[in-house]
């Protein structure tokens, strides 16, 4: 797999020693991931000028409503200067797939930052840090996941999912040059859509079929707005299993009726947890190796991403 995605990254995982208390976060999955994206590393907070190691800050919400960044010790508001670097770092991002971020950071964390009424008194712990804020407004179609997070299977099969997607879209539906390349990169993503949302699926079809009524330019602007926006949804076991299921319906007759129901067992299997995904699209793969499926070896569904980054970390 020749894509590499670009991915912002809080700097303080595993680059550089620049946290408040000037530690570095070693992160063995985003190591691996490494080897496949180009990161964007970022310290939000040493770009404001906070230095390491520094007094930590954290999130007060007053009630005005408004959520501010405030250190403690001096009672000093960073609010204003870290929007303001967000608002610029973000602004000049041309390239991007996808946002790797520190958890429980006050600039950086994802759902999981502790929030103050006043400096002693924690109202919820359930809220993202300023730049992370900032990530999911500027790029409200692309993942934005923190270290911890993505310690969960498939919170982090979804996101290596997307932000291969993403970056296969990004380079190689824009340099489509006729249809026939569009309707080619379509043909690859038909489970992987299906799997995300049959809904969007159906509309993407429907565009593609009626391109002659559009512009050629129109059709690819639409097609990766839909794109995009499918892929937001996390699908769960039950959109794996029908995808699934969609699958193996190419070869149901051309098996015999003890490999169907051994088949079946090992779906069901799978929709309890008890099989890997992994293990179910090798079989697959072998089914369309068997009776030279090769339609099916081309979807990324079976191949979403590099394998090394299939294996719990």
């Amino acid at each position: 797999m020749n894509l590499k995605p670009k991915v912002v990254i809080s700097k303080c995982i595993n680059i550089a020693p620049v946290r408040y208390n000037g530690e570095i976060i070693s992160d063995e999955f985003a190591r691996k991931l490494g080897k496949y994206v180009d990161y964007i590393a970022v310290c939000p907070e040493v770009e404001i000028c906070l230095g390491v190691p520094r007094a930590p800050v954290i999130l007060i919400k007053n009630n005005d409503g408004k959520v501010k960044m405030i250190e403690p010790q001096k009672g000093t508001n960073y609010t204003e200067a870290m929007e303001k670097f967000a608002n610029e770092f973000l602004s000049n991002l041309k390239e991007v797939d996808g946002f790797l971020l520190k958890a429980r950071s006050p600039s950086c964390g994802v759902m999981d930052t502790k929030l103050y009424s006043t400096i002693n008194d924690e109202i919820t712990n359930g809220v993202s840090g300023i730049f992370a804020t900032k990530a999911m407004e500027y790029f409200a179609d692309l993942p934005v996941e923190d270290e911890d997070r993505l310690t969960d299977y498939w919170i982090r099969y979804n996101f290596v999912t997307r932000i291969f997607a993403l970056c296969d879209i990004r380079t190689n539906l824009v340099n489509a040059k006729d249809m026939r390349e569009i309707l080619q990169l379509h043909e690859r993503y038909n489970y992987l859509i299906m799997l995300y949302s049959q809904t969007k699926l159906k509309e993407m079809n429907q565009l593609l079929t009626n391109y002659k009524t559009q512009g050629f330019g129109e059709v690819k602007n639409k097609y990766t707005k839909l794109f995009k926006k499918a892929l937001k949804r996390q699908p769960g076991l039950i959109s794996h299993y029908n995808v699934l299921r969609h699958i193996i319906d190419h070869f149901s007759d051309k098996l015999s009726s003890a490999e169907r129901e051994h088949i079946q067992k090992t779906l069901n299997m799978f929709l309890k947890g008890n099989i890997a995904l992994n293990d179910i699209n090798k079989l697959i793969k072998e089914l369309a190796f068997q009776f030279q499926e090769h339609h099916l070896l081309n979807q990324v569904y079976l191949n979403p991403f590099p394998n090394e980054l299939n294996r719990n970390c």
